[in-house]
């Protein structure tokens, strides 16, 4: 069994791997199998990229990030220069096309805001623009038009499990309600986990996903 020294230098070295990461400015701590990060990294995208990378890790139960976005000097944008550049990259982004999405940002804090057809588009807004310099951090508040019938919405959520080799669906039980969908059960990693909440919210008629998977080696 993965002792939490041992659980800690494998994030390091997850950390250390990506080319993405100034992972030497990243702090590690590691408690019952719950990994927490925190330190200070350049932009929102580097931190995305070391929570990703934790998340990869076997054997990490939960992640708690509290890495803390300071932009550097020669990156830093005024906000109106960041709103600017996050409707050019959600305008040219054709899945997103004919859907208006709101765009506001405070102080490097960006905010989407709008409605679109799907989970999907929601989560590709906010790919669009997590590259962008000068964010600090992103809060996608968009929502979701849905027609689907619960009991519809949870047919093909779990059809979506069974034909997913990395997904163990007899271990996660789907419950619909109004367009959300509640996640129980247990799986192996949190890259299962991860994908399990990533098909459910890809699923037509999906509002919003509660996961209350655990990860566990004893399923």
């Amino acid at each position: 069994m993965t002792t939490d020294e041992e659980l800690h230098q494998q994030v390091i070295a997850e950390l250390n791997w990506d080319l993405a990461l100034e992972a030497k400015h990243i702090l590690v701590h590691v408690s019952d199998g719950t990994v927490t990060l925190s330190g200070e990294v350049s932009s929102h995208a580097e931190k995305w990229h070391a929570e990703e990378a934790a998340s990869q890790v076997s054997r990490v139960v939960a992640l708690i990030n509290n890495i803390e976005v300071i932009v550097s000097s020669n990156h830093v944008r005024t906000d109106s220069d960041i709103v600017l550049a996050a409707v050019n990259a959600l305008e040219w982004n054709a899945s997103l096309a004919g859907h208006k999405i709101s765009v506001n940002v405070s102080d490097g804090w960006l905010v989407l805001s709008g409605e679109v057809e799907s989970e999907h588009q929601r989560q590709t807004a906010g790919y669009a623009v997590r590259y962008l310099q000068g964010i600090r951090g992103i809060n996608n508040d968009i929502t979701i038009k849905t027609h689907a019938y619960p009991d519809t919405i949870k047919a093909d959520i779990e059809s979506a499990f069974r034909r997913r080799a990395s997904i163990d669906a007899h271990g996660i039980e789907v419950l619909v309600n109004h367009g959300e969908v509640t996640l129980t059960g247990a799986v192996a990693s949190l890259p299962e986990l991860e994908m399990a909440r990533s098909t459910a919210s890809g699923t037509a008629g999906v509002q919003r996903v509660v996961s209350h998977l655990i990860v566990s080696s004893h399923r």
